[in-house]
């Protein structure tokens, strides 16, 4: 194989696929970046032996051929050069890298142990714009939980209908829901397909993506899936099993509402935060009630008191949350108003929108003496 490349591409490349190189080898192909070439240029592709990833670079070839080098070190290798890069390999031993004055001889992996990567038959098939899903994801992605012991819940629920996809993350305090309006052909006889995402996926590919309008498209098998955008393509495993059913936990009345600014909000949480989280408990107590909520924390090292004017409509209530769960909602609304509608004071809190249904979180508050 015989190639020749821009630096800068190559790095591009390098930061999509390296997201699938693995904290722990347990083969050798498993700490490999695999090269070959087409007819497009230079695909390079990784993976852990469940993830792969693979991103296709501009390049001159001027040999075809394959070959499986040392991914970490070929890459901190070219970030360390400029301009257009030579690549050759020497048989089945080792590659040669030419920059300028620079000549660097990297042995090579065994390339016929890399795994094939295997297409994804879609059942579903959906496109959506870069920015809307990064948007969504980023705005729910904090609610996934971590504890392996609860594996459903370390993913983000993707259900797409004809008018939305709807991505919803849940860990048991609360709970994280965006849709993303689009329309979609949907197989005869289906209304709804869901599938379970894996999470940190996910959140990689949210923060893989740049502010574009250019489409990113999910296909999904009942078992895998496979994400492309811009010469980027991303295969996965989905996670297996059902989902809570969160409709069932989300209220469908309330007798206390209000209707707040959401800087204003944001603003008085974040303040009243730096006391909370000086107390033994980290929490903020609201009191609501007409035209007014007051937010207040509680600490050795001192006090806070923070007072907000809010439409109101239905009955005072007292009522305590941890001040990370309400301040990690807050500030992952981009609406100028939002609207807070209650139960009880041990009856889950749910935030949406003051018209439409873009988002919904839902917060368990604690329980505290009164």
């Amino acid at each position: 194989m015989k190639v020749a490349f821009n630096a800068s591409d190559f790095n591009h490349g390098m930061s999509m696929v390296s997201h699938a190189l693995p904290s722990r080898v347990i083969k050798p192909y498993h700490e490999g970046v695999f090269l070959e070439t087409l007819e497009e240029g230079l695909r390079l592709t990784v993976t852990d032996g469940e993830i792969a990833i693979q991103s296709i670079i501009p390049a001159e070839v001027r040999e075809d051929g394959s070959a499986l080098l040392p991914a970490r070190l070929l890459g901190e290798l070219v970030r360390n050069l400029e301009g257009n890069v030579e690549l050759d390999t020497q048989g089945n031993e080792a590659a040669i890298v030419r920059n300028r004055g620079s000549k660097t001889r990297l042995v090579l992996f065994a390339a016929d142990e890399f795994p094939d990567i295997n297409e994804v038959e879609a059942e579903s098939v959906t496109s959506i714009s870069q920015t809307q899903f990064k948007n969504a994801v980023r705005s729910i992605i904090f609610a996934i939980a971590t504890d392996e012991t609860r594996r459903i819940l370390t993913g983000c629920l993707m259900e797409t209908s004809a008018d939305e996809v709807r991505f919803t993350c849940l860990d048991g305090y609360r709970l994280a829901m965006q849709r993303v309006y689009c329309k979609h052909e949907m197989p005869a006889g289906k209304d709804v397909l869901s599938y379970i995402l894996p999470g940190t996926l996910v959140g990689n590919i949210a923060r893989m993506l740049g502010d574009s309008d250019q489409s990113i498209t999910l296909t999904l098998s009942r078992t895998h899936m496979m994400v492309a955008f811009d010469m980027t393509k991303e295969y996965s495993p989905l996670i297996l099993g059902d989902y809570i059913n969160y409709r069932q936990i989300l209220p469908t009345s309330w007798p206390t509402a209000i209707r707040v600014e959401r800087a204003a909000l944001a603003s008085a949480i974040q303040r009243a935060s730096l006391i909370a989280r000086e107390g033994s408990n980290n929490l903020l107590k609201l009191k609501l009630e007409d035209q007014a909520l007051t937010i207040s924390a509680l600490a050795d090292k001192g006090d806070a008191t923070e007072q907000i004017a809010i439409d109101f409509d239905g009955n005072p209530l007292n009522i305590a949350f941890n001040a990370n769960y309400l301040n990690e909602v807050i500030k992952n609304i981009d609406t100028p108003d939002l609207s807070m509608r209650f139960n009880t004071n041990v009856s889950p809190c749910v935030v949406c929108p003051v018209s439409g249904n873009q988002y919904t979180y839902l917060i368990l508050p604690v329980r505290v003496s009164e």
